[in-house]
């Protein structure tokens, strides 16, 4: 069985849930497909917005989302988590790259770098001079993935991927498509293990 993971860097639930695929992926045997989109994309489509910005207002429920986060990073041993200094930013080279790395057949080591350059290095990855530095740090061919990045067929590739997600469903990330379901977030994807194993 093949997830389709919906997934932006930009959200700290990408992390979370990557950090938790490697399990879901061993116990059940179905394997996650990862498909960049563009967050900000998804969320102008839909007329949705991101929690710091919907619930800027409500201080009780913001106290309660940190409290919530603090508890799933203490129960799942996360405790390299660290929530970046230069949120929100701007994912759009960033998730250009996941697809030029997807291509290059560099994808599992592209991911794992960028997520944790933005949710435990507090790198500045909307800085395209900070970008290529952590490439390069990490000894990815900078050149060749800039290459692709750059090229109209990586930007069309991500708007449809993006515009893809929105007519199935997703309004946020990350979202996880399998048959005809549809699990949001983090704290779904138990729904998702579940719904995996009854099909077996």
């Amino acid at each position: 069985m093949i997830v389709d993971f919906i997934f932006d860097i930009a959200s700290p639930n990408t992390y979370f849930a990557h950090k938790l695929i490697p399990g879901i992926e061993e116990r059940t045997g179905a394997k996650f497909n990862y498909v960049p989109c563009l967050l900000g994309g998804i969320h102008k489509m839909t007329n949705n917005q991101p929690p710091f910005i919907a619930y800027a207002d409500c201080k009780n429920k913001n106290d309660y989302q940190m409290h919530e986060i603090e508890r799933f990073v203490k129960h799942n041993n996360l405790e390299k988590y660290k929530f970046n200094s230069h949120f929100p930013p701007v994912t759009i080279q960033v998730q250009r790259g996941a697809i030029a790395a997807q291509e290059l057949n560099v994808f599992d080591s592209y991911i794992e770098c960028l997520l944790c350059a933005m949710w435990e290095d507090d790198k500045n990855i909307s800085d395209m001079v900070v970008l290529q530095e952590v490439l390069s740090e990490n000894n990815f061919d900078v050149d060749a993935i800039i290459e692709i990045v750059t090229s109209q067929s990586c930007k069309d590739k991500l708007i449809s991927n993006t515009d893809s997600a929105v007519q199935k469903g997703a309004f946020g990330v990350p979202t996880f498509f399998l048959d005809d379901q549809i699990f949001f977030g983090k704290d779904h994807l138990y729904q998702l293990e579940q719904y995996i194993n009854s099909k077996k």
